[in-house]
């Protein structure tokens, strides 16, 4: 495979043309970005090219020889592999198991388990992909483990065209520069990497073309050299000026002196021991109105055990919670819900949203907006429309139709439906777990704006990222989640070296 090329490639559903007559040509031997806002049209592209969807119109060559792909597995058999952002793995199977579904010649003796495990050992090193055990289930692996997994199974695959959906989402720095170094020896092979993503450093660090799309059309493919930061944010969002982050936090009242007891107090508190997951260990800290605390931290160091304490789905094994300075006595989802604690997930299609259901319906999956919508045991047709249409203007939802399935969105409006229903009403403490992940400049930075809002008329929000720059902007103060044990607080005006060394347990402070 020397050359890739999309001709005139249209695509569109209910109430969008999603993309718009694209011609890109890619090849062999280069790192080729698709650079775009969410909604641009860049992940439909590839889901074109990657036989998940069929062109309304348009052609696709591999070395000038025409191609139709009625399935993933048809792209594949061509040699084209796409990691999606929202992973594609089998969650009851091992890490092992995943990667032998991909591989193209299974031979009977890889079903012995420990040859299995050895391949794949083989396989990772090859590339460069840390994986820590091959024969744990993927279920009990963190986010970016699990993204590890994508990419070792579609190098596994023998693809020599890989599709890459935002990679680095939820990446460490450190491991985003291991990817990188692993896509350039790749690069080195021949092997043809197309990275979909919004991130402008990233694709001025790694990229050797690029093309940019804005609203399902193409706007420029360049040398990525010739071009700078500045020039490529005003490809994406065109001459619209970019919206700025309003960030005048509110000043806090010295906690001797404030009037009210904390929205929220952790004291001593311990998880359950779970096989394969991180127990908490002592975990103290008060939330105030009106503040951001901000938990940063390498995936993979409690940050899911430390949300579902936080949201009832694990219940604490010893130490105290308050709520408004009450001892939580009953400690269920539905008790802090009703409380006023809700959650923005790390992952919207798989925690956040029932994709199958309407943007109306989705809006309503929460106790405090049903409660408000239906107050009795009749849901009014003509009272959830109203509520979705308002909730839809106000958060600028797009396309604006409660009617339309919710997986028809782009990643930024999924986010926004999300965020609409969660703080419909009686936000007082707001979870956010990487609430800007694989989200556009734009996109990131109005998911920020109304978090501060909540913060400035007196919600609580924790922020639980990996995205040190998005905690750092927020945060009044940050701990740092290591092995499960919460490290700080330290100031937002801390060095990243120091931040850095606490995040990898190489400066321990309590």
């Amino acid at each position: 495979m020397q050359q890739v090329s999309l001709r005139d490639i249209t695509k569109s559903f209910p109430h969008t043309r999603a993309v718009d007559q694209v011609s890109i040509t890619f090849r062999a031997g280069e790192i080729h970005a698709i650079l775009g806002e969410n909604g641009a049209g860049k992940s439909t592209l590839m889901h074109i090219l990657s036989g998940l969807y069929r062109p309304d119109a348009g052609a696709i060559f591999i070395d000038n020889q025409p191609q139709t792909f009625s399935s993933p597995r048809a792209a594949l058999a061509a040699g084209i592999a796409m990691v999606h952002q929202h992973f594609m793995l089998v969650p009851s199977l091992s890490v092992a198991e995943n990667v032998f579904l991909a591989l193209p010649r299974r031979s009977p003796l890889l079903v012995r388990r420990h040859l299995l495990s050895q391949h794949i050992r083989q396989l990772a090193n090859r590339y460069r992909i840390p994986i820590d055990s091959p024969d744990v289930p993927v279920s009990t692996l963190s986010i970016g483990a699990q993204q590890r997994v994508e990419i070792l199974k579609a190098l596994a695959s023998e693809a020599r065209c890989l599709i890459l959906d935002e990679p680095t989402a939820v990446l460490t720095p450190a491991e985003v520069e291991d990817l990188f170094r692993t896509l350039q020896g790749l690069k080195q092979e021949g092997y043809l990497i197309i990275l979909i993503t919004h991130k402008i450093p990233e694709v001025l660090a790694c990229s050797d073309q690029l093309s940019v799309l804005r609203h399902g059309r193409l706007v420029t493919t360049l040398p990525t050299a010739t071009c700078t930061a500045e020039q490529l944010a005003r490809c994406m969002i065109g001459d619209a000026p970019l919206p700025p982050l309003r960030r005048s936090l509110p000043q806090l009242p010295p906690q001797e002196s404030s009037p009210s007891p904390p929205l929220l107090t952790f004291e001593n508190v311990w998880s359950h021991p779970l096989h394969n997951r991180v127990t908490l260990h002592d975990i103290s800290f008060t939330l105030q109105a009106g503040e951001v605390m901000g938990i940063a931290g390498v995936d993979g160091n409690g940050q899911t055990e430390l949300t579902e304490l936080l949201i009832g789905l694990q219940t604490p094994a010893r130490g105290t919670v308050r709520l408004a300075g009450q001892p939580l006595v009953t400690y269920t989802p539905a008790v802090l819900r009703t409380a006023g604690v809700c959650l923005i997930p790390q992952d919207r299609q798989r925690e956040g949203l029932a994709l199958s259901f309407t943007v109306a319906e989705n809006l309503l999956l929460n106790v405090s907006c049903l409660a408000v919508v239906a107050p009795g045991f009749w849901l009014a047709p003509r009272a959830v429309q109203r509520f979705a249409a308002r909730q839809i203007t106000r958060f600028g939802i797009t396309p604006p139709s409660p009617t339309q399935p919710v997986s028809t969105l782009s990643g930024g409006n999924q986010q926004r439906v999300v965020i609409a229903r969660e703080l419909a009403y009686n936000a007082r403490v707001i979870i956010a777990v990487h609430p800007s992940r694989g989200l556009d400049i734009s996109a990131s930075r109005y998911v920020h704006d109304e978090l501060l809002a909540c913060c400035s008329r007196g919600a609580g929000i924790i922020l639980i990222s990996t995205d040190l720059d998005e905690v750092l902007t927020l945060s009044h103060r940050i701990y740092i989640l290591y092995q499960g044990r919460l490290l700080g607080p330290i100031e937002p005006t801390a060095s990243r070296e120091h931040i850095g060394r606490m995040m990898t347990g190489t400066w321990m402070t309590y």
